[in-house]
């Protein structure tokens, strides 16, 4: 009885308590629940800015959006999740890396590029870089999708 008695009150005891308010983060959020906001991005083949001179040492590529939705909150208190689609019905999560290869006059040839992003409040940035710092090529177009939740 005493077990029982205990439980009863233990159960009473938590479903009464109410923790501090949430901090105030978009549209009156008030913390409690889960936000999400799912936010798709292109960057265009001719849009890729490359940092360094083609093929140096550690150049690669990056595309800048402005992003008044990615506020300070969510950059100290919430996720963001990045993705790459790769066609109209598949995604893959960032960083990714895809190997490739190819036949060359001294035999095969094997490098990688790697798709990632960046945030900061109020912007997001999109990043290729290849492993054998062959920058002369753009990327291609590509299309990702970023998840905001807080």
């Amino acid at each position: 009885m005493k077990k029982l008695l205990f439980l009863l009150s233990a159960v009473l005891i938590f479903a009464t308590c109410e923790g501090p308010p949430g901090r105030d983060g978009l549209d009156g959020y008030d913390g409690e629940g889960m936000n999400w906001k799912v936010i798709n991005y292109t960057v265009y083949e001719n849009d890729w800015e490359l940092v360094g001179r083609p093929n140096d040492l550690e150049s690669y590529y990056k595309y800048t959006f402005n992003e008044s939705l990615l506020t300070r909150f969510i950059f100290e208190n919430g996720n963001v999740f990045g993705y790459r689609w790769l066609d109209a019905n598949t995604q893959t999560p960032l960083a990714q890396t895809v190997f490739m290869g190819e036949n060359g006059p001294g035999g095969s040839i094997y490098f990688s590029d790697t798709y990632s992003f960046s945030f900061s409040p109020g912007s997001i940035t999109f990043y290729v870089d290849y492993s054998d710092f062959g920058t002369q090529t753009l990327p291609p177009t590509c299309d990702f999708r970023i998840v905001l939740n807080w």
